[in-house]
């Protein structure tokens, strides 16, 4: 047998328990050079809608977060997502990638370029233990969003709940790949696999009820990184002291006239490409909760409330139509 054939053959056996696993429309491609063999998943959202890996429910949530970070939400306009290094499980994703002998080296890279945003069902707004966990106590704020475009477009962006347990496939798909390893000991094979790994985690945090979403690797160039990608050092103890982040813009009304304008000198419309929110998700918020305790007497509330709401038309350009009157718990 020629060493061409006798390649194509062990990759065709790659494949062959790559696509046992993994639906074919999943994997984009695949590719070797000599020994070393490689299979890719797909950038498209659309790839995963067969899959656990898509969500498929209401696309209303709650995020909940602190007063002033809702704030600089709305003066900015947009939602940051982080990178893996800044979740509060200091064991995510290297708790799943352990059992999938992943190396090191890779749970690294993972946990630096995979970037997510976490929230709830917005039907989880009533939960006491998720405003005590992530509202604390209800100090914060539980901001409802809508996310209003079609995720089956959406580029290098995925929607999945989180997963409190090992995905078995991934477990079978090892095994099977550690008999290869032992037909061809001097093989090597990847699959990255970081993309789908961070929808799982630890048992112990099933009651988060997390839903997520992410991007891995948003960028193409480390150009692209510096101008876009900033830097938070954490003072928190246990937490690594460096996390990063970008922001994902919220949608803006841009035929608004609160944010229109003749003159350029004010014009305030978002100005972003007008596939923007066609590839990306495109987020409107909904509504907003102020927790019991936040800090905002009764009395202060409704003029506090009137302000917001007028923040909103000129930043977003349209009205928060359920705006909350009521502090809430």
């Amino acid at each position: 047998m020629k060493r061409e054939e006798y390649l194509d053959m062990v990759s065709a056996e790659f494949m062959s328990i790559i696509h046992k696993y993994i639906p074919n429309r999943m994997i984009v491609g695949n590719g070797y050079s000599e020994m070393s063999f490689n299979a890719r998943l797909s950038k498209k959202n659309q790839a995963f809608s067969e899959s656990q890996y898509y969500f498929n429910g209401s696309k209303k949530f709650i995020h909940w977060t602190s007063v002033q970070y809702l704030m600089s939400i709305i003066n900015y306009r947009e939602l940051r997502l982080y990178n893996l290094h800044n979740s509060s499980d200091s064991e995510e994703f290297a708790y799943a990638a352990e059992k999938l002998n992943i190396e090191n080296n890779q749970i690294d890279y993972s946990k630096n370029y995979l970037y997510t945003l976490s929230f709830c069902k917005a039907s989880e707004l009533a939960n006491e233990d998720l405003w005590k966990e992530y509202g604390n106590n209800y100090q914060g704020v539980a901001l409802e969003f809508e996310i209003i475009n079609n995720p089956n477009k959406w580029n290098n962006f995925m929607l999945s709940e989180v997963f409190y347990e090992i995905p078995q496939n991934f477990i079978e798909m090892e095994k099977d790949l550690k008999i290869f390893h032992k037909k061809y000991p001097h093989a090597e094979t990847f699959i990255d696999l970081g993309k789908l790994i961070a929808f799982h985690k630890k048992p112990d945090f099933s009651k988060e009820l997390e839903i997520r979403l992410s991007t891995y690797f948003p960028f193409n160039h480390t150009e692209a990184y510096e101008k876009f990608c900033n830097t938070e050092f954490r003072l928190d103890k246990g937490r690594p002291r460096e996390t990063n982040y970008f922001g994902l813009k919220l949608w803006v009304d841009n035929e608004s006239p609160f944010v229109k304008s003749d003159n350029p000198q004010f014009d305030r419309r978002l100005n972003v490409e007008t596939s923007y929110f066609v590839e990306n998700p495109q987020i409107k918020i909904t509504n907003i909760y102020f927790g019991k305790n936040c800090g905002i007497s009764n009395e202060e509330f409704t003029p506090f409330w009137r302000k917001l709401n007028q923040i909103t038309h000129y930043k977003l350009g349209y009205e928060i139509e359920n705006l909350e009157l009521n502090l809430y718990g």
